[in-house]
C-alpha cells in the first residue's frame, strides 16, 4: 500500500512538472513543491497556475 502511494505521489509530481513547463514555469520547482508538500502542494499548484486556453 505504501509503494502504491509513493508511485501516485511521484506521478503527480511529474505531471505537475510537465504542466508547469508547458505553461512557462519552473517544472523542477513545482516538482519539489509536490514532493515535499504532497497533496497540499498539488492543490497549491492547481490554484496558482496560470490558466491557458488549450484549443
Amino acid at each position: 500500500m505504501g509503494v502504491l502511494w509513493l508511485i501516485i505521489w511521484i506521478g503527480c509530481g511529474i505531471w505537475a512538472a510537465n504542466d508547469a513547463s508547458e505553461r512557462g514555469s519552473s517544472g523542477c520547482l513545482v516538482f519539489l513543491l509536490i514532493l515535499f508538500l504532497g497533496p497540499v502542494g498539488l492543490i497549491i499548484w492547481l490554484l496558482i497556475r496560470e490558466t491557458t486556453d488549450r484549443r
